[in-house]
């Protein structure tokens, strides 16, 4: 009975291992030369080591980008909500609608100034 079961799954996923085959055949033909000549060159190593040694010595700075991001993001969305019903386009329950969106930008400004405190702060109290 559990042959049974096996051959069922095989033969229903045997159209998507087709699939995917030729999707990485195709993917092959089509980008292969460009992904090799990416891979071996010598200016793209450059870069990413480069890359790679500067953010090591700069570990918040994508925190800190992703921070400013969400602000302005923040900033953004509320600016345009306040003209929009500024110029009675839309009701003022349109500012309830909008309670949520607010709520996660706050949340994940939030959470990235917690992630940037936590390692310059250290170890808790309770923790030792």
């Amino acid at each position: 009975m559990r042959a049974i079961g096996w051959g069922i799954v095989h033969l229903i996923s045997f159209p998507l291992v087709l699939i995917g085959q030729g999707a990485r055949r195709l993917g092959s033909l089509l980008f292969g030369s460009l992904v090799r000549r990416f891979d071996t060159s010598p200016r793209w190593s450059q870069t990413i080591n480069s890359l790679s040694s500067s953010m090591a010595t700069q570990r918040g700075l994508l925190l800190l980008i992703g921070t400013a991001i969400v602000m302005a993001s923040l900033l953004v969305s509320a600016l345009v909500i306040v003209l929009l019903v500024a110029e009675g386009h839309f009701n003022r329950a349109l500012y309830w609608l909008c309670l949520p969106a607010a709520l996660l930008h706050l949340g994940v400004l939030l959470g990235f100034t917690g992630i940037m405190l936590a390692v310059p702060l250290g170890q808790g109290y309770k923790d030792r």
